[in-house]
């Protein structure tokens, strides 16, 4: 199963292959689902929503934005009203983690 540490960088990644850096969640969802690998786990419908369990992992980021750790708390990202947005910092830990 993928958690909320596994979406981070592909988060990031998509971010930063847009203009803006800023995308509604639901294209970085979409977005997400095609640049990893997912696990029957990760594609389990949840129960009474209409999604599966990889898109609650990728909205929990914005959820938990008060955690450390988090990267909403470290300034990686942004809450934007329904989206995300990339940092400057964000933008440099996604080229960093590129280059490794």
């Amino acid at each position: 199963m993928t958690r909320e540490v596994d979406v981070v960088l592909p988060v990031l990644r998509v971010l930063c292959q847009t203009e803006t850096g800023t995308l509604r969640t639901q294209e970085v969802r979409q977005r997400v689902r095609e640049t990893i690998r997912l696990t029957p786990d990760d594609l389990a419908p949840l129960r009474n929503r209409p999604d599966q369990r990889i898109d609650q992992t990728i909205r929990n980021l914005k959820s938990h934005k008060n955690v450390p750790g988090n990267p909403f708390f470290e300034g990686w990202l942004q809450d934007v009203p329904r989206g995300y947005t990339v940092t400057d910092l964000g933008r440099r830990i996604a080229r960093e983690s590129s280059a490794h």
